[in-house]
């Protein structure tokens, strides 16, 4: 997986968007051992490559990878089925969506729009994550952090910080009220 690594970094920071997506296409397509494996293995290197970065490009797909690397729903129903055939626990899941919620709170700021949107789509996978795990604490403390951001934001970087605690509050709500919302979205006043 280390030398997998070394190649996607390669790819990352070329800056050229086949490659990159090349990269990302490829880690959508690992199994979840794999995935959290390389978290395990890159995610530090990730957040240095962010800081180092000065081409927005490069700091979405960065920020790209980190949402394919979200442990998300699917990782969580099989820690709660008791699914044996995963070498991971709660804890692990837990730990490595707290080290992305930090990373994508910080790439929610950046100056480039783009990093922006992916921040904001990698949150949305935070957030069902947090829920799955039943930890509606954490999902109203980010609420708060993100009103706290977006009060000292301004403009578009306000609105995607805003957009995103709208993201987080939707978690929160039920699953009927997400779908009686859902349609209301669609359909408006007509049903």
């Amino acid at each position: 997986m280390r030398d997998r690594w070394e190649g996607y970094v390669s790819d990352l920071e070329s800056g050229d968007s086949d490659r990159a997506n090349e990269t990302i296409d490829e880690i959508k397509d690992m199994n979840i051992e794999e995935r959290i494996d390389l978290f395990e293995i890159c995610f530090d290197e990730l957040t240095e490559m962010y800081a180092a970065a000065d081409e927005g490009y490069v700091r979405q797909s960065i920020v790209r990878v980190a949402e394919q690397l979200t442990p998300g729903i699917t990782t969580v129903v099989v820690l709660n089925n008791d699914d044996r055939s995963l070498d991971v626990d709660a804890e692990e899941i837990r730990e490595q969506t707290d080290a992305l919620c930090g990373f994508l709170l910080e790439a929610i700021t950046d100056d480039d729009g783009r990093v922006r949107q992916s921040a904001k789509r990698g949150l949305k996978d935070v957030f069902r994550t947090y829920d799955a795990l039943g930890d509606e604490e954490t999902i109203e403390a980010l609420m708060l952090e993100l009103d706290e951001m977006a009060a000292e934001a301004s403009g578009k970087q306000q609105q995607h910080i805003q957009e995103t605690k709208a993201e987080a509050r939707s978690t929160l709500q039920s699953g009927l009220v997400r779908i009686v919302e859902g349609f209301q979205k669609e359909f408006g006043d007509s049903i």
